[in-house]
């Protein structure tokens, strides 16, 4: 894994800051509260903002439970369209989903919705998710704007 710098931490999990490429989302595996687990998404929209990165890698495999259903709306209709407002840049999100199916977040249709405003990319390893995220954040500025 690359190097990563501690943004904002609380009992939901951590929001890891990897340098020039990506936002790390993780989570603890305690139980969820829905102010917890916002605060955490603020952040990682702040790093996001603060330092332009172009990739969230969210590691979901320890969370406990699927996030509630208000969290879920809140996640896809506020945070997301203010986190990635419109044109969208082009922001790539790995996700390790849980293995569980109870647990899981990333529903196919979670992620219909998250491809409205992301480039998604499902994995089951962390090294090939932050690769893929390391690799993209290179090519990226080299590409420069779309004319």
């Amino acid at each position: 894994m690359l190097p990563t710098q501690l943004y904002f931490s609380n009992a939901v999990g951590s929001v890891l800051f990897v340098p020039e490429s990506f936002a790390y989302l993780h989570f603890s595996g305690e139980p969820m509260s829905s102010p917890e687990l916002r605060a955490l998404y603020v952040h990682a929209a702040n790093l996001l903002s603060r330092h332009a990165l172009p990739g969230i890698l969210a590691d979901h495999r320890a969370m406990p439970s699927a996030f509630a259903a208000p969290d879920r709306e809140w996640l896809l209709t506020e945070w997301l369209p203010q986190a990635v407002p419109p044109p969208p840049p082009i922001i790539r999100y790995a996700v390790l989903p849980s293995s569980s199916q109870a647990r899981r977040l990333h529903t196919e249709e979670v992620l219909r919705d998250l491809e409205h405003y992301l480039v998604v990319r499902v994995f089951d390893d962390l090294e090939k998710a932050a690769n893929w995220l390391k690799t993209e954040s290179a090519a990226a500025p080299a590409a420069g704007p779309a004319a």
